[in-house]
């Protein structure tokens, strides 16, 4: 990459959505190179998704993390067990990862019992893959920018004090035409549906106010930036320690999302780093200056296997 396309990648992680007349001015190129500088990025893997953030909470959906270790002592074809996750309904994110653990799966479901279908329906599909489990419900999830890229510190949060609101089918239409890609224009999302382009930007706008959908969010790739996920329990908690912690993460440069747990873990930290080295360092200078953190666990992401913004 160069310059310019570091400019740019900058630019869109500060706001996924810019035209791109916009984004040619503050590149110093012409709307032609920076059309075909994007669509470089996005052919090289560097950009996966420009993503919309969509508060699941809201429409009535159970937040939980699960840590999966597998059973070693016997086969598997994990490419039946890849591709069952990415087609299981409620799956946000699931991803192969290190440490004591093989596989974590980000599971929204409506309640309890749909929770416990969907372990049992893993454990039926493939008798003897999973050893053991270790499950974590989601008080809390903060998304940041990449702010290595673009110094921007803002950010989008949603929780279990989100209110809950309906929507209809237009509303899902429009919310699955945007998760994956929120550069879509108004008009090309009315033409599938045949409806008017007016109609989708007041739904939009709705859906905004209503905090149905809290923002965007490019995702991206970078071979230099690994990711990273760092677990922390707490000892002597108070939610005034735990929330000067969160609030330091906000600030560094290598956090990309907090997630307050309940469980056996009580933090969730997703970390993007250069290596395991990096990580360490970060969690030494967290563990000097937050005398809440208790044990801790450093695990490296070595793939993601389906993302899924809106997996309802």
């Amino acid at each position: 990459m160069d310059k310019i396309d570091e400019k740019i990648l900058s630019e869109l992680d500060k706001n996924p959505r810019i035209p791109i007349t916009q984004l040619a001015k503050k590149a110093r190129v012409s709307q032609q190179v920076a059309d075909y500088r994007i669509k470089k990025l996005i052919e090289k893997g560097i950009i996966t998704k420009f993503g919309t953030i969509i508060n699941l909470k809201s429409l009535r959906q159970e937040h939980y993390r699960i840590f999966f270790t597998f059973n070693s002592k016997k086969e598997h074809d994990y490419n039946k067990v890849f591709a069952y996750l990415k087609e299981e309904k409620g799956i946000y994110w699931s991803a192969r990862i290190g440490g004591k653990y093989d596989l974590l799966v980000v599971l929204f479901v409506k309640d309890f019992e749909e929770f416990d279908r969907f372990i049992d329906n893993f454990n039926s599909s493939f008798p003897g893959l999973i050893k053991d489990y270790k499950s974590c419900y989601s008080v809390e999830h903060e998304i940041y920018r990449h702010k290595y890229l673009s110094r921007e510190k803002s950010y989008v949060r949603y929780g279990y004090n989100d209110a809950i609101v309906d929507v209809d089918d237009l509303d899902r239409y429009i919310l699955d035409k945007l998760k994956d890609n929120c550069r879509l224009s108004a008009l090309e999302i009315a033409e599938k549906r045949r409806i008017s382009y007016k109609t989708v930007i007041n739904r939009v706008k709705s859906l905004e106010k209503k905090n149905i959908i809290l923002g965007y969010r490019m995702f991206m790739k970078l071979e230099e930036k690994k990711p990273f996920a760092l677990l922390l329990s707490f000892r002597n908690y108070s939610r005034k320690a735990e929330q000067e912690l969160i609030n330091y993460l906000r600030n560094s440069e290598e956090t990309t999302q907090t997630v307050r747990l309940f469980g056996i873990w009580n933090l969730f930290i997703h970390v993007r780093a250069k290596d395991n080295e990096q990580v360490q360092r970060l969690l030494i200078e967290l563990r000097d200056k937050f005398d809440i953190i208790d044990n801790y666990e450093i695990i490296p992401i070595f793939e993601d296997i389906s993302i899924n913004l809106m997996p309802i």
